[in-house]
């Protein structure tokens, strides 16, 4: 009797841990309010330049949630050493959006990115 009890907790715990893992993964590709947004900016050439280490970077991809999937990011950082930004040696400081006639140097609100490269934002209530 105590091999089914072992059994059933070890059956429970995996069925726990696979849905938390699938939760996980839905988070990350959940619809967004931004993901409309997110894409226009991508089709009007914005790339966001940033590393794994800057808070300023995370603040921008935190602003979009799960729509940063839909950004041209480009990782900037191989180390991840604070400071290291030897991916890309023509940039000084990150966060930078660059597009084709529009370069905006640290983070950028969502108005000043919609209004840079021409994408409404979406009303939300």
């Amino acid at each position: 009797m105590k091999l089914n009890s072992t059994m059933s907790m070890v059956l429970l715990g995996l069925a726990v841990f696979g849905a938390l893992i699938g939760y996980a993964i839905y988070q990350n590709y959940a619809p967004s309010v931004y993901d409309d947004f997110a894409q226009c900016l991508t089709e009007q050439g914005a790339q966001m330049y940033g590393a794994s280490w800057c808070p300023h970077c995370l603040d921008q991809k935190e602003l979009f949630g799960s729509a940063f999937r839909h950004i041209d990011y480009i990782e900037c950082s191989s180390s991840g050493q604070s400071g290291t930004l030897d991916l890309c040696p023509e940039i000084t400081s990150v966060p930078q959006w660059f597009g084709a006639e529009v370069a905006l140097p640290g983070g950028q609100s969502l108005e000043a990115l919609g209004e840079a490269f021409g994408c409404e934002l979406p009303e939300i209530e």
